[in-house]
């Protein structure tokens, strides 16, 4: 329902009231109508400056700026008060989202330079306590490594150089500029010299860079594994195994790119629009993903081409399952006797992936592709009139979750699997409207593990979910740590 107003008087009301603006902007100009088309919900509104109920002419629709500040206002008011219940929802069902550290967000507890020194110490001293744990495996490790320089030049022994090396991926130093700069200092030197006692000067890391050129980087990788392996015989991940096995993720991930064809012919290449040509470093990536948010990197097996026209000879390019295979039959070989449960996307729900987990014994959580295993998820839609509540725990991180599944179910080649799905029901703040608004999401997995309502929560939420603690990793790898997004927006050699 619309009002008509006269504008002299209710220019006068909002210079009086409003405190935000300008008081010259209700000032009347030449040209103006004498009435303005308002809505009649505003309270401010009084019968004495209502026009009659006809429209008068001239009129002009007219909407104040302090209005907008106001709606603006109610809209903010509105949406606090519904994340206060939705908060209050989520203490009463204790769905609460627990963090995955323990750092805090206040201000430091010290009140004088003795205290924060002290606090300091109690860090480093933790610090200390894991680096005596793990320091002598690694050195140990690394004297085995073969060096490939010639032996009349070299000043710094290999240990030295990988151990320097390895202080730049602690300390994220993104460039050998960088490593130049901050691991050069007198302090670093003392502190290496404690570790090696003959140590005269730090490398240079030009030194380090022309080292990892010759090597063989399957020596490094061994050093991780047997790292690996003595930190699993001291059973340090005991207490974070899903279903007695060893948590696994999968996932591929592009390192990064460059413009034209001018890089190593084993780089991938794409085509970008119709005339822009790309080379590419695509790898994919095995992390260890516990269900308490650690996340350790494992292998990683490099996509590349075979230009080889005797084996290749169509030049068809590597593909993320191929990679798997050699992924599958490294880890087979370091590990030959530890049971493995692995997580993957819908990419790998293939027979040939399951086929090899069968062979190695491995267990599996491999999110289902409705659209393409149709039949496998018509079969498990059918039995989601059959969903349940896990007994006690009817919410998890802020969702309710509701379990259905279906065992034994023949795939492919005579292969037994299982089918998981779950149905989540959440609320959410409508940013327009301010409302509370209930979403739902369904997710559907393919299991190598018989189901029931005593192990789904386990292989789910403490599980499944977890694998995209792996997109963290990848993602502290591009930004956070070497940051191999600087290195993409490089200028390419066509440019």
């Amino acid at each position: 329902m619309q009002s008509y107003i006269s504008r002299a008087q209710r220019y006068e009301y909002y210079k009086d009231i409003d405190r935000i603006h300008d008081p010259h902007l209700y000032d009347l100009k030449p040209g103006d109508s004498l009435y303005l088309e308002v809505d009649t919900f505003r309270p401010d509104f009084s019968q004495e400056d209502t026009g009659p109920s006809g429209a008068p002419d001239p009129i002009e629709r007219w909407r104040p700026p302090l209005m907008h500040n106001q709606k603006r206002l109610e809209l903010q008011r509105k949406m606090r008060s519904s994340h206060e219940k939705i908060r209050e929802h989520v203490v009463t069902t204790h769905a609460a989202i627990s963090a995955r550290t323990q750092a805090h967000n206040r201000k430091c507890a010290a009140q004088t330079i003795d205290e924060e020194r002290h606090i300091r110490a109690e860090a480093v001293a933790a610090q200390i306590k894991v680096w005596r744990s793990l320091l002598p495996t690694l050195l140990k490790q690394f004297s085995r490594i073969r060096d490939p320089r010639r032996a009349r030049c070299i000043k710094h022994k290999l240990v030295t150089l990988m151990v320097f090396g390895l202080f730049g991926f602690i300390f994220r130093l993104a460039s050998r500029r960088e490593m130049n700069r901050e691991l050069t200092g007198a302090a670093i030197q003392t502190h290496l010299k404690k570790l090696f006692p003959d140590l005269d000067s730090i490398p240079h890391a030009d030194t380090l860079a022309r080292l990892l050129e010759t090597i063989d980087p399957r020596e490094i990788e061994k050093a991780h594994i047997e790292l690996m392996k003595a930190l699993i015989a001291k059973k340090k991940f005991k207490k974070l195994l899903i279903n007695g096995c060893l948590p696994i993720s999968v996932d591929g991930c592009q390192k990064l790119y460059r413009d034209g064809l001018l890089q190593d012919g084993r780089w991938c290449e794409r085509k970008v629009g119709e005339d822009l040509a790309q080379q590419y470093v695509y790898v994919i990536e095995v992390n260890i993903t516990f269900q308490n948010g650690l996340t350790i990197p494992l292998l990683t097996d490099y996509l590349y081409r075979d230009n080889n026209q005797l084996t290749n000879p169509t030049g068809k390019q590597d593909c993320e399952i191929t990679a798997f295979e050699r992924m599958a039959a490294r880890l087979k070989n370091y590990f030959p006797r530890l049971k493995f449960i692995l997580f993957m996307d819908s990419l790998y729900a293939t027979q040939g992936v399951m086929d090899i987990c069968y062979k190695n014994k491995w267990d599996y959580l491999i999110h289902l592709p409705s659209r393409k295993l149709k039949d496998l998820a018509k079969r498990l839609n059918q039995k989601k009139e059959l969903r349940q509540i896990v007994p006690g725990q009817s919410h998890y991180r802020k969702r309710r979750q509701e379990f259905y599944w279906e065992n034994h179910v023949n795939y492919g080649g005579g292969t037994s699997i299982h089918l998981l799905g779950c149905l989540e029901r959440y609320e959410e703040v409508n940013k327009e409207t301010g409302d509370i608004e209930i979403c739902h999401t369904d997710h559907a997995w393919i299991s190598s593990i018989p189901l029931a309502l005593c192990n789904v929560h386990e292989l789910y939420n403490l599980g499944a979910r977890k694998k995209e603690l792996i997109e963290d990793s990848i993602n502290t790898e591009k930004n956070r740590s070497v940051r191999h997004e600087a290195a993409q927006e490089r200028c390419s050699p066509l440019k």
